[in-house]
């Protein structure tokens, strides 16, 4: 019998040795993994995460920054994370580190904190693109909001003119500039679905480029939603009869994006003689392509203008953004001729 028992003790100590460890082990897992401190004691951390941050140097600022009890025992969870259900009920079997930004404190356990790290989310700064803002523009709003460099979306941009709708955009810091750019241009498409005489021009592209060409030189010319139809038909009648479209915006184009000169308070005499394509005072019809990014009022008018026999429009009330329209030359004359663009910021 002492033989037996000898031999049973020797068979057993070993295995109830390691369960002793392990359950040891285990215990202090638990304990350092768990919460550092109660919710009215929590220290709180914006914790953001690079792409391609590893766990270790994660876990090196968690414990700098006092959110964990040990960076080692946050790390081993992290290594093996098919531990982590036993020591925490938010802890999931599979941990990823995704980039963004995490808010956390201290009175989470490491469980919590690894679903907070897992869902990665996106630090989104609000930038605002308003109406008729050229390529440009649009790059140096999203390069002083850290969006993207300038440099970069104007590469990705190119030939995209008209067709980066003006909106207030959610972006992350430091995006890649051809994202931004489908992102503007996917609005774009989203937004004329809601005028159907030009979602119907989808698959014509030509003609749809005509009418965003169109809507480009009627967004910075109307100065009340009510008259941009107005303007439109002034457009499409000269279009029509193969007279100039004699647009002071145009101009201004030619002027600030093609010659790169600051924006002109009034175009004079010497300006309308400035050799371009995009000059309507020199060349019949449209130009070649959108010289600004039009909104849905000056879409909608180019794609649907009023029916008039105007030919001509003139500003006359300046502070109350007022035109008048005319259908001969001489009409126009006797309203007197004034350049007048609008503010740089347009």
């Amino acid at each position: 019998m002492k033989t037996s028992k000898k031999i049973a003790t020797a068979f057993f100590a070993p295995i109830i040795l390691a369960l002793a460890i392990v359950l040891a082990a285990f215990v202090s897992l638990k304990a350092l993994t768990g919460a550092r401190n109660s919710k009215e004691n929590a220290v709180s951390l914006r914790l953001k995460i690079e792409q391609g941050d590893s766990t270790r140097k994660i876990a090196a600022l968690l414990e700098q920054n006092k959110i964990i009890k040990n960076k080692h025992a946050f790390y081993l969870l992290a290594r093996f994370p098919r531990l982590g259900p036993l020591v925490s009920k938010q802890a999931e079997e599979v941990f990823c580190v995704k980039a963004g930004v995490c808010d956390l404190d201290s009175s989470m356990d490491a469980g919590q904190i690894y679903a907070a790290l897992s869902a990665g989310h996106e630090e989104l700064v609000s930038v605002s693109i308003p109406e008729g803002l050229t390529v440009s523009k649009i790059a140096a709003r999203l390069q002083s909001a850290d969006i993207c460099s300038a440099e970069s979306f104007n590469a990705a941009a190119k030939g995209l003119e008209g067709f980066l709708f003006p909106d207030t955009y959610m972006l992350a810091p430091q995006s890649d500039a051809k994202k931004v750019v489908q992102i503007m241009t996917e609005n774009f498409y989203k937004k004329i679905s809601q005028i159907p005489s030009l979602n119907s021009l989808r698959t014509d592209k030509d003609r749809l480029n005509q009418i965003v060409t169109l809507a480009s030189i009627i967004e910075r010319e109307y100065r009340s939603v009510d008259e941009a139809p107005l303007i439109a038909s002034v457009f499409t009648n000269r279009i029509k009869k193969g007279i100039g479209l004699y647009s002071c915006a145009t101009v201004e184009y030619v002027i600030t994006e093609v010659l790169g000169r600051p924006h002109p308070d009034i175009i004079t005499y010497d300006d309308l003689k400035i050799q371009s394509p995009y000059n309507t005072y020199l060349n019949a019809g449209l130009p070649p392509a959108p010289i600004c990014n039009p909104g849905l009022v000056a879409l909608k008018a180019a794609a649907e203008p009023a029916q008039t026999d105007f030919y001509y429009f003139q500003l006359m009330d300046e502070a109350a953004g007022r035109h008048v329209f005319t259908k001969t030359l001489s009409e126009h004359v006797a309203q007197g001729v004034i350049f007048k663009t609008k503010k740089a910021s347009r």
